[in-house]
């Protein structure tokens, strides 16, 4: 009886045929707890300097000095970066995915070109969204001078950390809904030229998932209605 070699363990595969490799969801876990330990060490006090004082961490008084003198119009920059920025990127990661599973697919199963582009349109729409929504916070944007000690208006802090939160919500949200898109629509490619009894179903699916990125865009269309550089 020969002795036979023992096969290796094949690697998990996701919906659009990428490899995963197993060692990631644990890394990504220690990441978090590295976070979330600096945090907790951040806010904690330790042993003490000297009477009175206490060694941080993080030293939030500093922090916050930091945030009332840097240029509030320049997290509105970062704001509508982001939103745009985030937004094409999970556009174009939603049609990578769907892309080439129905670009590969499509060589034995010519059909399903048709009729799964339409998942290449809800990714476009991602984009789209961050497109309109840059526009909008852009369109917001007033110059205010300085106070006389050099400080910024209230209005104008509050506008710029208003933006930066609209902008990063709303990339954030299309991120997640243009790879969420990609994958399902990738699904829906193969499942269509399986069994093309399966395409409106798994399409319906497809469709609550692009709205994901409707609710972002909804949460940041009313927050950018309390922008107001001047404060009138």
């Amino acid at each position: 009886m020969g002795i036979t070699a023992s096969q290796p363990r094949p690697t998990p595969r996701s919906a659009s045929g990428l490899n995963i490799d197993p060692r990631l969801p644990r890394l990504v876990l220690g990441l978090w707890v590295f976070t979330i330990l600096v945090f907790v060490l951040g806010i904690s006090r330790v042993a003490p300097v000297a009477p009175g004082e206490s060694r941080k961490l993080v030293e939030w008084a500093y922090l916050g000095f930091l945030f009332r003198h840097v240029n509030p119009y320049l997290f509105t920059a970062f704001g509508i970066g982001s939103a745009i920025g985030l937004s094409v990127l999970g556009a174009a990661w939603g049609i990578f995915i769907t892309g080439s599973t129905l670009a590969g697919r499509a060589i034995a199963t010519p059909r399903i070109t048709s009729k799964n582009l339409i998942s290449i349109i809800f990714c476009e729409a991602v984009a789209i969204y961050g497109v309109i929504m840059a526009i909008i916070l852009q369109t917001k944007i007033e110059y205010v001078p300085r106070n006389v000690d050099g400080s910024y208006p209230q209005s104008v802090m509050t506008s710029g950390y208003a933006t930066f939160a609209c902008g990063l919500t709303v990339g954030l949200a299309n991120l997640a809904c243009g790879i969420c898109v990609g994958i399902v629509g990738s699904a829906c490619a193969l499942a269509d030229a399986a069994n093309p009894a399966l395409f409106v179903k798994i399409l319906i699916i497809e469709i609550f998932g692009s709205a994901l990125g409707l609710f972002g865009v909804i949460v940041g269309i009313i927050m950018s209605a309390n922008v107001n550089f001047k404060g009138q």
